[in-house]
């Protein structure tokens, strides 16, 4: 009986922990956020070729004509890097018209690094 109010008190003392109040830090901080990665177009060539993006891609730089997804020139014409980014890491988020979801793998957000990403969408990113 004891064993189980000392369980009951423990889990209302953490239940009420991490409340809606804000705290301040209680000595200095040290150190600083890490900066996104900066990518590589030409290291984003061979992340492409090395993922198999061009199995499924119809995408010029790459020389690649594949059908099974969206044609990268079109489909990302006026999108920025973060709209790519997004694209690769949750492909459902907003799926091409006349393609259905789950066709893209889901996991290329934890296969490839931050930095392939980075190089990966240096290279989809559409040149002015």
């Amino acid at each position: 009986m004891r064993r189980v109010l000392i369980i009951a008190c423990l889990g209302l003392f953490l239940a009420g922990c991490g409340g809606e109040e804000t705290v301040q830090p209680t000595g200095p901080v040290v150190g600083t956020l890490p900066k996104a990665e900066k990518g590589d177009a030409t290291a984003g060539k061979a992340v492409f070729a090395d993922a198999g993006c061009g199995g499924c891609h119809a995408f010029k730089a790459a020389g690649t004509n594949a059908t099974v997804g969206p044609n990268l020139d079109e489909a990302l014409k006026g999108k920025d890097a973060a709209f790519i980014e997004e694209s690769i890491k949750d492909p459902n988020k907003e799926v091409a018209s006349g393609f259905s979801e789950n066709i893209m793998p889901q996991d290329y957000g934890t296969q490839l690094s931050s930095k392939e990403i980075a190089d990966l969408v240096a290279f989809l990113q559409p040149q002015s």
